[in-house]
């Protein structure tokens, strides 16, 4: 008997199908000061990434040696996702009597099948990661991307640094170095990481009493879901994982609070046609100017300024 699971895939990092890319710089401009720095007994070498516009963040993947295969690095995927191409290639033993659905914001949910794998490296083909040998196969991803990594499921039990302005990918032993919330970074905050259910995906909460999810997967801003059709004016569209299609419309900057973390003016996107349970996202061009650092061990995260050397 097949069994069911379902897997909210939240990302927009999917085919542009009319009006302009989600995709846009950030107004936040912060001071450069963080006082937590990766502690050296990571077990994997750190990974230079590539922005590419639409696409997200993107890196080279090896699995099970074979390869490269690009990949899109997704805080908010919750599991980590390989094309057809990529199960046929590497010779994954996919579990055929085990399927699961997956959705995107749309809701609209597609087959899909869990596979083991036996290695994984990034950046390189010897940068072996060290966590889960799990990945989920599907045929939604976009044409043009391989595969999804979600680097809390890929390096676990390690924590992970997301550098976005320096566009590099490290990991850290966070029983050794373990973030804290009495050490608040300048201009930048620790705050407990939050997550819904089972799914280890990095939940925030934010001053106006709503959760957002940590998603280097989307283009957008602030992603906040509304029932109503967009306004006139210049809309995206998207198709998510399952198929289905989502709009976006920027609108006018907000200003929200992340604990002592104040993020002005930052830009905003209105999300229409999305399930009703979607969560309220904060994308890249909310995040641009920040290092993340993610400790799932103390289940807490540290959003600052990227250090200036």
């Amino acid at each position: 008997m097949n069994s069911k699971h379902r897997l909210l895939f939240a990302a927009i990092l999917l085919v542009a199908t009319g009006g302009r890319a989600v995709s846009m710089e950030t107004a936040l401009f912060a001071a450069p000061q963080s006082a937590w720095q990766p502690v050296a007994r990571a077990s994997m070498r750190p990974v230079r990434l590539r922005e590419v516009r639409g696409r997200g963040l993107l890196a080279d993947v090896w699995v099970n040696s074979a390869g490269p295969f690009l990949f899109a690095v997704d805080t908010g995927a919750g599991a980590t996702l390989v094309s057809p191409r990529v199960s046929s290639a590497a010779r994954l033993d996919v579990r055929s009597n085990r399927s699961r659905s997956i959705a995107g914001l749309s809701g609209r949910t597609t087959t899909a099948h869990d596979a083991n794998i036996q290695t994984l490296a990034i950046g390189d083909r010897t940068n072996y990661v060290p966590g889960s040998r799990s990945v989920v196969v599907t045929a939604g991803l976009p044409n043009d991307i391989d595969g999804v990594l979600d680097p809390t499921e890929a390096f676990s039990p390690l924590g992970y640094i997301i550098d976005i302005p320096r566009l590099e990918l490290a990991t850290f032993d966070s029983r050794a170095m373990p973030l804290r919330l009495e050490d608040q970074p300048r201009e930048g905050a620790v705050v407990r990481w939050l997550r819904e259910g089972s799914s280890r995906r990095p939940f925030v909460q934010l001053d106006n009493g709503d959760r957002a999810l940590i998603d280097t997967g989307s283009s957008l801003g602030l992603g906040i879901r509304s029932n109503s059709e967009p306004d006139r004016g210049r809309v995206s569209y998207s198709r998510d994982i399952g198929g289905g299609q989502v709009s976006t419309q920027r609108v006018r900057p907000m200003t929200v609070a992340i604990g002592t973390l104040r993020l002005r003016n930052i830009p905003t996107d209105v999300i229409s046609g999305g399930e009703a349970g979607a969560p309220t996202l904060l994308g890249l061009s909310a995040l641009r100017p920040f290092r993340l650092v993610f400790d799932p061990v103390n289940r807490l995260i540290e959003i600052a300024p990227t250090s200036r050397r």
